[in-house]
């Protein structure tokens, strides 16, 4: 069961009132992004065509098709983990069943859930106002004076619900996309039942020049049976070995 903060979105009346948005090209952002000129540039150059920096994520399934022809897609369900404003999630809903999206910046969350409502993709997308995580808990986001909200991390406990992928229950996963700033090997820990159920392809930023140990979710996927088959810069995807 999921923490009730993290229930299914359906465009909450007034909630695009409730935060301070801007529209770019086809995408609600939020506000903060556009402030300042180099923000500003930024942004443009993301969301002015259209689409958004969607390159990583369409390789990735373009591979996906080619690698497992046999996977019937559109009857699939995939998550996107640090789903952002949604130029993922757009791409994902044109491939599968159902995409399960995530967004634990309460500001960036608005935009995501009104994007998914403006482009008519309720009710193959799902969205939900939480972080992934290793287990159920509650966190806060921050990010440094200036930034946009892409930078958002998670900074300690909050009142913003962390769940793990294994909560949602599904058993028919094709693919788990994380985009979740260093926290990737707990998301992986949390979604341990449906990898091993599911044995869905994933896909996941890594930092090799990261602080830390930037490949221990790297490793982590390795020691589970996967191996990595495509990379587009920081973005790697990994299938199930045999």
């Amino acid at each position: 069961m999921l923490p009730k903060a993290a229930q299914r979105s359906n465009l909450r009346p007034g909630l695009r009132e409730a935060y301070s948005m801007e529209k770019v090209g086809e995408f609600w952002v939020p506000s903060k992004d556009v402030r300042g000129t180099r923000n500003r540039n930024k942004v443009a150059r993301d969301f002015a065509d259209g689409r958004g920096r969607v390159g990583p994520i369409e390789s990735a399934i373009e591979t996906i098709k080619k690698t497992a022809p046999e996977l019937d897609l559109a009857n699939m369900s995939a998550f996107d983990g640090g789903a952002n404003v949604g130029s993922y999630t757009r791409v994902m809903a044109a491939h599968f069943g159902t995409v399960i999206s995530l967004e634990p910046a309460p500001d960036t969350f608005a935009c995501l859930e009104a994007n998914v409502h403006d482009w008519g993709l309720l009710p193959r997308v799902i969205p939900y106002m939480a972080a992934v995580g290793d287990q159920r808990d509650y966190i806060s986001m921050g990010r440094a004076w200036g930034r946009r909200s892409i930078t958002s991390k998670i900074n300690g406990k909050g009142n913003i619900p962390a769940v793990p992928l294994d909560a949602f229950g599904r058993s028919d996963v094709a693919l788990i996309k994380l985009d979740i700033e260093g926290y990737e090997e707990k998301a992986l820990i949390g979604a341990q039942q449906t990898i091993e159920t599911c044995r869905p392809f994933i896909m996941m930023e890594v930092k090799e020049d990261e602080p830390g140990d930037p490949l221990a979710a790297h490793r982590r996927l390795l020691s589970m049976g996967y191996k990595d088959i495509h990379h587009d810069g920081i973005n790697w995807l990994y299938q199930p070995e045999g």
